[in-house]
């Protein structure tokens, strides 16, 4: 019998801290092809208007990604054995409300926003996960939501 996740619905996961290291977005920058000069440098950052270096608004999915991936255990929160079943991930929506620096740390906060059960030729849950990540000031960088998809 398929365990019943609904009562998952409002469960707030781990808040997780996610620093954006230089080594990641020096990883990221060849790969996404993204050349503009304030993803650069300091300097070239700030005669854009920028405080300092910015990340391409496209890593953002990536921290959300790593950081939810942190703030919840398969079996604990999601009643799913990970070893045995079958795990998607599903679709994500995302907010972008600011830029995002080279060397901040991020509070990523998440709660379970809502589970369902969907039927195609399998029957699976679908159970979507709302977060936040703001700044050290509580400065809310982006927001949005992803989903996982948990096959019975």
């Amino acid at each position: 019998m398929a365990a019943d996740r609904t009562p998952l619905i409002g469960k707030v996961l781990e808040p997780v801290r996610y620093t954006i290291r230089e080594d990641d977005i020096q990883d990221y920058l060849p790969v996404a092809g993204e050349e503009q000069a304030a993803f650069l440098s300091d300097e070239a950052a700030q005669a854009a208007g920028y405080e300092r270096r910015v990340v391409p608004p496209s890593f953002a999915p990536f921290v959300a990604v790593q950081a939810l991936l942190r703030a919840f255990d398969w079996e604990r929160d999601f009643l799913f054995n990970y070893r045995t079943g079958t795990a998607m991930f599903g679709e994500q929506e995302l907010e972008y409300l600011r830029p995002l620096y080279v060397g901040e740390t991020l509070t990523v906060r998440s709660e379970v926003a809502d589970v369902y059960e969907k039927k195609g030729k399998n029957t699976f849950d679908v159970i979507q996960v709302r977060f936040t990540a703001t700044d050290d000031s509580e400065v809310v960088a982006f927001q949005g939501a992803q989903s996982y998809i948990l096959f019975k």
